[in-house]
């Protein structure tokens, strides 16, 4: 049967069964490893682009200024690392001010696994000016109009609203809502280094949150800059 996967996810399937493999040999339930002489398809460079430090600043000013409900949404898809599928599944009840954190519940997270993420400063200012924390507890922090509300907003609703945004700055289709994940991942690891960045992507392992850097955005590690080796 051919499950018409894209390279990229052909060689995470390769990778596994090569280490699966590699268990049963050592314990003598099989004699070869099958993953051996398949090799890796090579993987394309993803389409969807990370905004600049202009086009962030631009979006931000757009927004202060025309849909503080939905900056919000980009706020928290470019400092928590947050599922556009997960956003709109969180409830008022899920977020504290006092631990400054989101609980992303096992049942909505694409992992299953019950995690927090952070919420910074900028964040937490924003909750208080939009007012959405006053609202009740079991209510979704984003109906369709980007308000909280009894029901959540429809699927496409962020896809459909970053259209709109994108399309009124002029940035281009390569420039998608997941974009902000990329930019935020980006900064973060710049600036406080890849492991933070891994555990507020709550990334399992770190080549993970490798791929959402390009080779211009890897954070060098202070340790290089520093290096004394053998020639003077």
């Amino acid at each position: 049967m051919n499950r018409e996967v894209g390279p990229r996810t052909r060689n995470n399937y390769r990778n596994w069964l090569n280490i699966f493999s590699e268990y049963l040999i050592e314990r003598k339930y099989i004699n070869e490893n099958p993953t051996i002489g398949t090799g890796k398809l090579k993987e394309q460079s993803k389409f969807r682009k990370p905004l600049s430090q202009s086009m962030l600043q631009t979006l931000t000013n757009y927004l202060t200024k025309n849909d503080k409900d939905f900056l919000l949404a980009v706020m928290l898809e470019y400092y928590c690392f947050i599922r556009p599928k997960e956003l709109r599944l969180i409830k008022i009840q899920d977020i504290s001010v006092k631990n400054q954190s989101i609980l992303i519940a096992g049942n909505i997270s694409k992992n299953g696994r019950t995690a927090t993420v952070a919420l910074n400063d900028t964040i937490i200012k924003m909750m208080l000016e939009t007012g959405c924390l006053t609202s009740p507890s079991s209510y979704y922090l984003f109906g369709n109009d980007f308000k909280p509300s009894e029901t959540k907003c429809t699927i496409n609703a962020i896809n459909i609203k970053w259209d709109k945004v994108r399309k009124a700055l002029g940035f281009g289709t390569e420039y998608q809502f997941y974009s902000l994940k990329d930019s935020g991942i980006r900064d973060l690891a710049n600036q406080a280094g890849i492991v933070t960045a891994k555990r507020q992507a709550r990334h399992t392992d770190i080549s993970t949150t490798n791929k959402y850097l390009e080779g211009e955005d890897m954070p060098l590690p202070e340790e290089l800059k520093h290096f004394k080796g053998g020639i003077k």
